[in-house]
């Protein structure tokens, strides 16, 4: 089970890798709010990029439904994207439109998550893109994102965003983003594979019910 405790200690050894976080009035978290269990992506140096979706997957295709919203945003290729469960915490989790309340439900996960998710993916997107415009001593707006990689075309510079991770980890977010105009989404609107997909057909997803069984088999094993 992912507690606040456990987040946090995994999230502080992923050295290196940029957090974006976001206080509940959708203004972007300082340095050390992106470090607690509000962080909504995070990109490692090996170029993945993990969404914290607020909403539970209940069949219904919330983790892809989010993971879509932010991915947008940031201009990232769907290979680079994983999502995890936020942890327990309604003060940063909480669903705006049902009273704050920690839950899913109402077919209100994409209406309350859109333009939280949409911040969060151009506000990673927005630092990667400083980060390599320090890194290369050119102006961020000559600098385009596409399919996860960083691209100065007077230059031929080019990067990963798991490159570009510890350098924009450092810098301060934005306090104003541009979104993206509808009309130049690649993603939303489209078909994209299931994040839950895979996990689900091989094995590897984890239920409230494996949770219970290892709970148990812990608990045995104490008494024995």
């Amino acid at each position: 089970m992912v507690t606040r405790r456990s987040f946090l200690q995994t999230t502080a050894l992923l050295a290196g890798a940029l957090l974006v976080g976001f206080r509940l009035d959708g203004r972007p978290a300082t340095a050390a709010e992106a470090l607690a269990p509000n962080a909504f992506i995070r990109i490692a140096p090996d170029n993945t990029i993990t969404i914290i979706s607020k909403h539970t997957e209940l069949g219904q295709g919330s983790y892809t439904g989010l993971a879509t919203i932010l991915a947008e945003e940031i201009d990232a290729d769907w290979g680079q994207i994983r999502v995890e469960p936020a942890p327990a915490d309604a003060k940063r989790y909480g669903n705006r439109l049902v009273g704050g309340v920690q839950m899913t439900g109402g077919s209100t996960s994409m209406a309350e998550a859109w333009d939280e998710m949409r911040r969060a993916g151009a506000t990673a997107r927005a630092m990667l893109v400083e980060a390599a415009a320090r890194e290369w001593g050119v102006p961020a707006s000559e600098i385009t994102v596409d399919g996860g990689v960083v691209s100065h075309s007077g230059s031929g510079r080019r990067a990963t965003f798991g490159d570009l991770a510890s350098k924009a980890a450092g810098l301060t977010p934005p306090s104003q983003v541009t979104l993206k105009d509808p009309k130049d989404f690649k993603l939303v609107g489209k078909r994209v594979p299931r994040v839950d997909s895979r996990p689900k057909t091989d094995g590897s997803a984890q239920f409230t019910a494996d949770f219970t069984a290892a709970l148990d088999e812990l608990t045995d094993r104490k008494l024995s």
